[in-house]
């Protein structure tokens, strides 16, 4: 039986991704922030449940559980482009020490796992027109982004000096619901508010996304794990497909209903990428192919925004 761990296992993706590689009969174990009752933690796929950061007293404490892991996910890391300027010390210690610390525990006590890590089309920057190829000069911009890429050569270091099987998927904008951040949750939670005005949103409405539902994403970070390897592959975690970020807010507001309308400022924030698509031609190769339809994601997660009121 395969041993999988997840770190960061308590966020959207991590709670997806277990549920998914459960299915599949493997035991899962996770590590990430706040208290988890056994029951519920089960019901999203895992095994056990560890509270703590990724250092050496933890990790080592989850493989006297489980044993040394098969495979390891690595989402944990900081969370957004906004709170990285707020505490860009905060932001480091998440996705660059934390990352630091799990390599070096996977060296000298699980040197043959997988390791699969979840980076950010953040490193890409935000001088990009068209489709975003893998290998192209990445230049970040915020905090979040520019530690995203410190963690990636951390990866590429210990698997070209240390032999490290490793493979890293920049993911796009991830969305579905139950994620209670980023604009389909922000713009419901103030069209829930409205009572009908039109809704303020920064921006020209013009910038350029690629959006990617939660269920294609831990996917594709599955099959990941089959590319995992000491050259350190990255693949792009997209869907390959522009879409406004007007459109989704059109597609947003048809589906809240009623008079739900949206506007824009017209002011962009600074380094706000004008253009974030990716060229998904190497997932396409291994046989990902995105199969849920944006109207359709957007749809359920706004009747899952409002079924919670």
């Amino acid at each position: 039986m395969t041993t999988i761990w997840i770190t960061g296992g308590k966020g959207f993706i991590g709670r997806h991704l277990a549920r998914l590689v459960a299915g599949y009969g493997n035991q899962v174990y996770g590590i990430g922030h706040g208290s988890w009752p056994a029951e519920e933690a089960g019901r999203w796929g895992y095994t056990t449940w560890f509270v703590g950061e990724i250092d050496a007293d933890n990790l080592k404490r989850m493989s006297q559980v489980s044993g040394a892991p098969n495979i390891v996910y690595h989402l944990a890391g900081g969370a957004s482009v906004g709170a990285s300027f707020q505490d860009p010390r905060d932001d480091f210690c998440r996705s660059v020490e934390s990352s630091s610390r799990l390599l070096e525990w996977l060296r000298l006590n699980a040197p043959n796992a997988q390791l699969v890590t979840a980076s950010s089309a953040a490193v890409y920057g935000a001088a990009h027109a068209g489709l975003i190829l893998e290998d192209v000069a990445i230049a970040p911009y915020s905090p979040y982004g520019t530690h995203k890429a410190m963690m990636e050569s951390l990866c590429r270091s210990y698997a070209e000096n240390f032999g490290l099987r490793i493979a890293i998927v920049r993911l796009f904008s991830v969305y579905g619901a139950g994620l209670e951040k980023q604009l389909i949750w922000d713009l419901c939670s103030k069209l829930a508010v409205a009572g009908g005005r039109p809704v303020l949103l920064g921006g020209t409405g013009g910038e350029l996304r690629d959006w990617l539902h939660i269920s294609d994403a831990v996917n594709l970070l599955w099959m990941a794990r089959a590319q995992c390897n000491k050259n350190c592959p990255v693949l792009n975690g997209g869907a390959g497909v522009a879409t406004s970020i007007r459109e989704v807010a059109n597609l947003v507001c048809e589906a809240w209903g009623g008079e739900a309308n949206v506007e824009f400022s017209g002011i962009a924030r600074a380094g706000d990428p004008p253009s974030l698509v990716a060229d998904c031609g190497r997932e396409n190769q291994m046989g990902f192919i995105p199969s849920v339809k944006l109207a359709e994601g957007i749809l359920d997660a706004v009747r899952w925004f409002k079924a919670r009121e």
